[in-house]
């Protein structure tokens, strides 16, 4: 009768990964589509913009993606993060002059 013999391998060593900077580029992504939903609380989507589109710009310098397989979401968090910036803005500017009888200048 045949014996085996049974080998134990230690398991596979999986490479540490840095959870804390990928999870900035994922903030940076959360809060902008956050702050795309609420662009018109003027200076809470206007806020939460600008926290996002500074979150993505520091793990676009550094480095820092967010996704296991190399999805840079702090591009996007940039991109949407100054939509809604600008949206904001522009909706302010709407509603001062249609309802504050103020015309927008540029400074």
């Amino acid at each position: 009768m045949a014996t085996e013999t049974l080998t134990n391998t230690a398991p596979k060593i999986t490479p540490a990964t840095h959870t804390t900077r990928r999870g900035i580029a994922t903030a940076s992504f959360c809060l902008a589509i956050w702050s795309l939903l609420t662009f018109w609380w003027y200076p809470f989507g206007l806020g939460v913009g600008s926290i996002a589109v500074f979150l993505g710009m520091l793990s676009l310098a550094m480095g820092w993606r967010a996704g296991k397989d190399g999805e840079n979401l702090a591009i996007g968090g940039v991109l949407i993060g100054s939509i809604t910036i600008g949206s904001a803005f522009a909706v302010y500017r709407v509603v001062q002059f249609f309802f504050e009888g103020i015309t927008p200048t540029l400074p």
